[in-house]
């Protein structure tokens, strides 16, 4: 399946992540000597080479530009500047609808090792039918943010569980239970949210992910390799450790 278009999603305050980012998106926080977003921008350069790659500004707006002027001209991804975030699902489908072609889309606080996005971009460029495609990982049930529900290789629908939630019951769910969780990548057809109104604030799931499993195929593509979905302290920290493992398959571009 060819990807026309990159969209980072990267406007979050990182609220949960202070006081690392009181000065500093989540995206760009330090990864030894990456970050997140210069991380994906470099991964998606690489196996998405054809594509335009855009990224969603909005807190601290400045340091992404400051990111994203690192790179040669003719590398340098499109900055989607909002003065307040309005949303992923909201910016999604506005981004989406004004587009041609495919879009992946993804989560700029999610830490691929270049062997899972590797992996990622390969499970993509094989899939031949004329569907959305929603890349996921097996985690623990208890821990898990999202669990997929399957059928026939395909989501019938995604569930969102909150962090409280998790950690209520993480005493009482079995930890050897393992669902399917949403990666933080989403390929979405083109014109597939022509009709999906998308309110301002709104995450990507489940609404936006349930919409296109509902009406439309949404294909499931089930990695294996590691990633870490930044969201907290003790995430952030197995992102760094991540990074300290991760083999490069490819030279940087800075």
């Amino acid at each position: 399946m060819k990807i026309d278009s990159v969209l980072i999603l990267a406007a979050g305050f990182g609220t949960r992540l202070k006081p690392y980012t009181d000065n500093l998106p989540k995206s760009l926080l330090p990864l030894n000597d990456t970050n997140p977003l210069r991380n994906l921008i470099e991964q998606s350069l690489k196996y998405f080479s054809g594509a335009k790659i855009y990224i969603n500004a909005s807190y601290k707006a400045e340091k992404i530009i400051q990111e994203v002027t690192k790179f040669p001209v003719a590398k340098r991804p499109y900055i989607i500047w909002e003065k307040k975030p309005l949303g992923p699902a909201f910016t999604t489908t506005e981004f989406c609808n004004q587009s041609e072609g495919n879009v992946l889309v993804l989560h700029g606080d999610v830490f691929f090792s270049d062997t899972t996005f590797a992996e990622l971009a390969a499970s993509i460029d094989k899939v031949t039918h004329d569907s959305s495609i929603l890349l996921c990982h097996k985690k623990d049930k208890y821990s898990a943010r999202s669990i997929i529900i399957e059928e026939s290789g395909f989501v019938k629908s995604i569930l969102e569980v909150s962090l409280n939630d998790s950690n209520k019951n993480s005493n009482v769910i079995d930890r050897t239970k393992k669902v399917w969780s949403s990666s933080g990548a989403l390929v979405i057809k083109r014109n597939s949210l022509l009709n999906f109104n998308a309110k301002i604030g709104s995450s990507l799931s489940p609404n936006l992910i349930n919409y296109i499993a509902n009406n439309e195929n949404l294909y499931l593509e089930k990695c294996k390799g590691p990633r870490v979905s930044i969201d907290d302290k003790n995430s952030y920290l197995n992102a760094i450790k991540l990074d300290q493992k991760n083999s490069k398959l490819f030279d940087r571009t800075i």
